[in-house]
């Protein structure tokens, strides 16, 4: 079959032949007809956080079908077989039944993003109807689904932050109350849109901008971190953090029933027409440009066609 493969720690996958994946166990067999990139595959090439045993193939997420015919998403592929081939497999468990009337694209624009998204809005910030919530990093593929969540999960507010003003603006019209652009001195800018304090951070940035939403949450508000765009390091006050609780959100550390529930809700969102979501796609031949791409922090959801 057809594969992009990981030959060596940072570099780009390649188009290869390889063996069909056998599924061991409870496992399935999937014919992918989508794949979607995410930063996590970049930073598991990289060797950052952990060692892959080389060669793999990328891909954590795709759309496709199993040896019974059924439409299934696949979330988190286990390595080595990852998503970017014509087959892949996925524990029964884990693999997820996708509509009809829901196309590959919209499939996996609440994937990985999606599903992070909402763990960050109720498994971990226990968002309650009512609540104002703040998104920074409101640009990338996570910010823009924790947007639209938030307001169909009923926040009274939705402010989202973040540098791409196109897209902002564009999250005005799908559920954002507020925008703020994280550039001169925003921090200011946050405090000023949060009315008194924001009852829920959803963070993907990490560093200052973290800090300076950690200022603009009232007393007994929840900051949660999903990612650290703006760097891996940052300078905490603590007198600023005082009665605030800060939590971290990790797709990988949810339940698996957490995740099934979570991803059955956007996909009911997004049929409703609450959640839309923006892709660019190439083909399997393209993946090395697709994945330089996803390197400069792109405003839509990057698939690979198989």
């Amino acid at each position: 079959m057809r594969a992009a493969v990981i030959e060596q720690l940072g570099g780009e996958p390649v188009l290869r032949d390889i063996p069909v994946p056998e599924p061991a166990g409870d496992d399935r067999l999937v014919a992918v007809s989508t794949a979607a990139l995410n930063p996590a595959d970049l930073v598991y090439a990289a060797g950052i956080r952990l060692k892959p045993t080389l060669p793999y193939v990328p891909g954590l997420e795709g759309v496709g079908r199993s040896a019974d015919g059924s439409r299934v998403y696949v979330p988190m592929a286990p390595a080595p077989h990852g998503t970017f081939a014509e087959y892949t497999v996925v524990p029964a468990a884990s693999a997820q039944p996708v509509p009809d009337d829901v196309t590959d694209e919209q499939a996996l624009g609440v994937g990985v993003a999606g599903i992070t998204a909402w763990l960050a809005l109720c498994w971990k910030g226990r968002v309650q109807p009512g609540e104002s919530v703040l998104v920074t990093g409101a640009t990338g593929a996570v910010g823009q689904v924790a947007v639209q969540a938030a307001a169909a999960l009923g926040a009274s507010r939705v402010v989202a932050a973040g540098r791409e003003r196109t897209t902002l603006e564009r999250l005005r019209e799908r559920g954002a109350t507020d925008t703020v652009v994280l550039e001169g001195d925003y921090p200011a800018a946050l405090a000023a849109a949060s009315k008194g304090g924001f009852d829920l951070v959803v963070d993907s940035l990490f560093g200052e901008p973290m800090m300076a939403a950690i200022r603009a949450t009232r007393p007994g508000g929840r900051i949660v971190n999903l990612g650290m765009r703006a760097g891996r390091t940052m300078e905490l006050n603590g007198i600023a953090l005082k009665g605030r609780d800060l939590l971290s959100c990790n797709i990988g550390d949810a339940p698996a029933a957490e995740v099934g529930e979570s991803y059955a809700r956007l996909v009911s969102l997004v049929q409703a027409g609450s959640i839309r979501t923006d892709h660019e796609s190439v083909p399997l031949e393209d993946v090395a440009e697709i994945w330089r791409r996803q390197d400069s922090s792109p405003h839509a959801k990057l698939l690979v066609g198989i």
